[in-house]
């Protein structure tokens, strides 16, 4: 799959978990960390 070249990376204000509302996977993550991507979206901050 090719990269978007007009995708800028997401990071991470604080440690959190990230969910993907398409495939249903959480991640944990760490402040500074990238957003990953998942299902071809930015995975979103839960709360």
């Amino acid at each position: 799959m090719e990269k978007n070249p007009n995708y800028k990376p997401v990071y991470a204000e604080d440690e959190c978990d990230v969910y993907c509302s398409i495939c249903n996977k959480t991640v944990h993550i760490k402040k500074g960390e990238e957003i990953p991507l998942c299902c071809g979206k930015v995975m979103e901050v839960l709360d």
